[in-house]
């Protein structure tokens, strides 16, 4: 009876422990069944928020966009024929002025006004340029390359490789817009004086680079803190592309930007 008793007690302790691993491993089981859970729920959650977040800036994009031609549009057509029926009264007032005094202020004033036409030009193609359009990114580029040459603030220069082709009217306008981002900032912020932009046009896609001399910045921190490189991230994000850019202080800045998908 004794041993009975104690084969007894040894199965129901082996039970029990056999009952004990069973438990854990089934609590354990619905652990880790449950982590996965939401992880994957978590994952999903970042990912509609994400896409959220690209649609609202592809849409603030958009609109930004749409308002830059509007104004462009205005400057050229409103602002710019009034400028020239101002002009022309000018040189109405010049031929009819009686002394030297007043043909000289008529003179200098359509001088200045000339400036002011020229300025409203520029502002109008800066915000929306014909060429892009019509004729393409390297077209868009090449202008802009004229324009801030004339300036005489600093050299550009433009080289490319390959044959230049027209794709995507939206995605022109993105590339363009970051390449004058990257152009602002050079001349703005680096105090650069010679400012290097290439292309590189093959069957895979469009390379643009941007290089200056100027002073350079902390990159890491420029991350973190600087809304123009998320932007210019949130830009090439949108367009499908990717964006590698190094500096450091006093070694200038250059980007390099990879467009693969042109349609």
């Amino acid at each position: 009876m004794a041993a009975q008793g104690t084969a007894e007690i040894v199965l129901i302790y082996f039970a029990g422990t056999f009952g004990m691993i069973v438990l854990a491993g089934a609590i354990f089981f619905f652990f880790i069944t449950y982590q996965k859970r939401m992880l994957r729920k978590e994952l999903e959650i970042n990912r509609i928020k994400a896409e959220q977040q690209e649609e609202i800036l592809r849409n603030a994009i958009l609109a930004q966009e749409k308002e830059r031609k509007r104004i462009s549009q205005d400057l050229h057509d409103e602002v710019g024929a009034m400028l020239s029926v101002v002009k022309l009264n000018i040189s109405r007032f010049e031929r009819k002025a009686e002394n030297a005094s007043s043909k000289e202020l008529a003179v200098e004033t359509k001088a200045y006004l000339d400036d002011v036409i020229t300025q409203v030009r520029r502002i109008s193609r800066a915000l929306m340029p014909p060429s892009l359009e019509k004729l393409g990114l390297d077209f868009a580029i090449s202008e802009l390359v004229n324009w801030v040459n004339k300036t005489g603030q600093l050299k550009i220069d433009y080289w490319k490789n390959g044959t230049p082709v027209r794709f995507n009217p939206k995605k022109e306008l993105a590339v363009f817009r970051i390449v004058q981002e990257l152009l602002n900032n050079a001349i703005k912020h680096a105090r650069a004086s010679v400012i290097t932009i290439k292309t590189r046009y093959s069957s895979g896609g469009i390379a643009v680079s941007v290089c200056d001399n100027g002073v350079g910045f902390d990159l890491e921190q420029m991350t973190r803190t600087g809304l123009g490189l998320r932007n210019l991230e949130s830009r090439t994000q949108i367009l499908g592309a990717r964006i590698k850019m190094k500096s450091k202080p006093g070694k200038g800045t250059s980007a390099v930007m990879f467009i693969y998908s042109l349609s």
